[in-house]
Parts: C-alpha cells; structure tokens; sequence
C-alpha cells in the first residue's frame, strides 16, 4: 500500500519578505507530484484581522538519484500575475533516508509578501497556489516534481456580481466553504444552508447554535445543524439531509424566505409556516408562472416586490427545470454566486 505525506502549511499574514519570482526548472516528468492541494482560509480573529491559510497536499514518497537536501515549496500568484515564492518558506533541509523521502508531516510560517501589504490587498483578489518538491542531482543540478494541482483562495465569480460579492464578504455573508471556490457554480444544500445561517445571523444579530443530537445520516455540517437548529431548513427525510443535492431557483428563494419569517415573525416554525402571511405588494406574474410550484410562488413574489431577486430576462424568472431537455442541461439551477447576492440584498433591504 502507498504511503501518504501529507503537508499543512500555516500561512500567517504578518510580517513583509522579499517576494521572488520562481525559478526556471524543467520538472522531472518521471517523478511524482504532490496530489490533493486544498486551502482552507481560517477565521480572520485567528490573525489579527488578516486570514491565514493553510494549505494541505499529499504526496505516495519520492525517491530521488541523490542523498541531498530536499525543499518542499510552495509557489502563489494574485490574479493575472507571475508566480513568485517566499525564501525560506520551509525549513532548509528536509534530509531523505536512502534517497527516499518518506511520510511525515511539515509546517511552515509564510510572512506576508509586499503585493499583500494592507494600503493594496483587499482581500477579495483570487490568490492561486501550488505545490512541488525540489532536490540537487549527484551532477549537482536542481530537479523538481512537476507541480500539484493549483488551489485558490479570493472571490472568483462572474464580474457583473463582483460587486454584490464583495459586498458579501464584507458583511460576514460568505461561509467558509465557499471561500476559495468558483461562485459560478450550482450551490447544493450544504452550501446553501451554510449561507442562509450567515443570512439569519445578520438579520437578527444572534448566533446560531448546531443542533445538540444529529438526526441526519449523510453529514455531520456544522452549518446544516445550525440551520436545522434554528428551523430554517429540513431534511429531505427523517435522517436524510441530501447535503450534495443541488438547488433550484424557487427552492433558494424560498429557503431564504425562511430566514425572514424566521427573523421578522414571533413564533413562526416550518410546521407552523401556513399560519404566517407575508405583507407586500404583490408584483406582475412572471411569463413562466405556471412553472413556478405553489409552495414557492409566494416566496418567489416576495423576494421580487422587495428588490431581492429578479426575473432571468424577458419576464421569465426560471424557477425550476421542466422539460427533461432543461433538467439535461442543468436549466434553472441556483448558482453560488446568485445565493450570496440573495442575501446581500435581504440584509441590506429587510434588515431593521
């Protein structure tokens, strides 16, 4: 059975170094690349206001033609620019044994370089990252791996809802597990429970609390047991959540609807929902509102007379696939980037 390295880096953002471009080496093809690069961006209270992030990859061993010192590094780029790397990012030696770098765990401090100086970084920038391992040759020559897969970190979504994204992330909107991912994305229900729990908490200014006794099978989120804690959401099932399962329009906007009732009417539950009416003036029917399911049309008209959510052009809102041609194409599903600015207007609309 293969080994596993497997490599956490903590990359605190406090001190500036010299950032240097990366050097220009021709990966050794035969050799095998770091595998399964992540970054995960820790809470900002962690670092003085500034995230840090921790990078983690895997590597089955190495074995190289020469007993030599050994540097595991890790190169970034922001945006459209070059890739660049910090000295010193690891310890200077990883010495091998027999040529063979074997399974164990390295951690490294990276200072912050100078395109992240505070008077220019602003946090929202998409930061790329990637992995590899380089050693001297017995001919004395630098050899590397080729690179590992490149991981991200910043906002990426389309640049018309760049603006509203940025204003998400400002507002304490975006969950952890959509920071570094590409927001044009569908959203599936543990994605989107964990952005209708940082709605809820805008909204009421209180903290969501997980549920103490888990009854769903298929996750233990703590973002989905803080939503079904708070009653926003339900499984699909007794003790099922379906956290994978992808979103439709008309289930997004009755989800977030939730969250208002939840936040603005004393007393209102899921079970209790019939009981509560919504006051707002209700706008012209969409061109497709035969399409939209009568348990969403409500919410749908809500979060359209209140600015929240718009039609898809020509008066069509597309609340949900119809036609087995609009389910094979993934017609009407909610996008990560459409669930943020959901709830970036509903804070900055219905928040009192």
């Amino acid at each position: 059975m293969k080994k596993t390295l497997s490599l956490t880096l903590a990359l605190v953002m406090c001190l500036s170094v010299m950032a240097v471009p990366a050097l220009a080496v021709t990966p050794d093809a035969t050799a095998q690349a770091p595998y399964d690069l992540t970054v995960k961006e820790l809470p900002k209270e962690e670092s003085h206001g500034r995230g840090h992030v921790e990078l983690t990859f895997k590597i089955d061993g190495l074995r190289t033609d020469y007993e030599s010192e050994t540097h595991i590094w890790v190169e970034y780029k922001i945006d459209d620019g070059e890739w660049l790397h910090f000295w010193g990012a690891f310890p200077n030696e990883v010495f091998i044994e027999n040529c063979l770098i074997a399974p164990n765990t390295y951690s490294a401090v990276w200072a912050e370089p100078e395109e992240m100086e505070d008077d220019k970084w602003k946090g929202t920038e998409i930061v790329y990252y990637r992995a590899y391992i380089w050693w001297v040759t017995a001919d004395y020559e630098r050899a590397q791996t080729p690179y590992s897969n490149i991981a991200t970190t910043g906002l990426q979504g389309n640049s018309w809802a760049m603006p509203e994204l940025k204003k998400a992330d400002e507002l304490g909107l975006l969950p952890d597990c959509l920071k570094g991912q590409d927001l044009t994305k569908p959203i599936t229900r543990a994605e989107f429970a964990a952005v209708s729990v940082k709605t809820y908490e805008a909204l009421s200014g209180t903290a969501a609390i997980p549920a103490v006794n888990n009854p769903f099978t298929d996750t233990n989120d703590v973002e989905v047991l803080k939503a079904y804690n708070v009653g926003i959401t339900a499984g699909t099932s007794a003790t099922t959540f379906a956290p994978n399962t992808l979103l439709n329009r008309e289930q997004a906007a009755t989800m977030l609807t939730r969250v208002f009732k939840k936040v603005a009417m004393a007393g209102w539950t899921l079970a209790t929902d019939g009981d509560f009416t919504l006051q707002y003036t209700k706008p012209a029917l969409f061109a497709d509102d035969a399409d939209i399911s009568d348990y969403a049309k409500d919410s749908v008209y809500f979060m359209a007379a209140n600015g929240i959510i718009a039609g898809t052009g020509n008066n069509m809102f597309s609340p949900k696939a119809v036609t087995d041609a609009q389910k094979a194409k993934g017609y009407a599903q909610a996008t990560r980037e459409q669930a943020l600015i959901i709830a970036v207007r509903m804070v900055e609309n219905l928040k009192k």
